[in-house]
């Protein structure tokens, strides 16, 4: 029988390589997608870092100029202090209050977003 079809020498064999190509393909891709997403989300930490260093300056200033703002409008500096200070106050409550929202979901949407909806758009099978 094997000499009416030379090139069907072992299909059984033939069939396990397959399926062993098809496997180490598919840890290929894992491996891929796991590297995509960890560099996705390491940029994102590090753009994050500089957005919260260059907010803080920037906070840090504005905080200065309405402290010396507060201070000619009332003409005393304490009072200046403290009303840009219980502006601030005010700011960190607002920010509280609303935390799920802001800092709970907004991320946790971002990294489900990242890891998943390129599945959804059938890009990854």
């Amino acid at each position: 029988m094997d000499s009416q079809n030379p090139n069907n020498s072992n299909p059984l064999g033939d069939l396990f390589s397959s399926i062993k190509c098809y496997v180490d393909l598919r840890i290929d891709e894992i491996k891929l997608a796991l590297a995509e997403n960890l560099a996705k989300i390491f940029s994102r930490i590090i753009f994050f870092f500089l957005l919260f260093i260059l907010v803080g300056v920037v906070l840090g200033i504005v905080a200065a100029a309405l402290a010396s703002w507060f201070t000619v409008l009332v003409g005393n500096r304490t009072a200046g202090l403290l009303i840009t200070a219980g502006l601030f106050a005010l700011t960190i409550l607002v920010l509280c209050l609303f935390k799920d929202r802001f800092l709970i979901n907004s991320p946790l949407r971002m990294f489900l977003k990242m890891f998943f909806d390129d599945r959804k758009n059938g890009k990854r099978k």
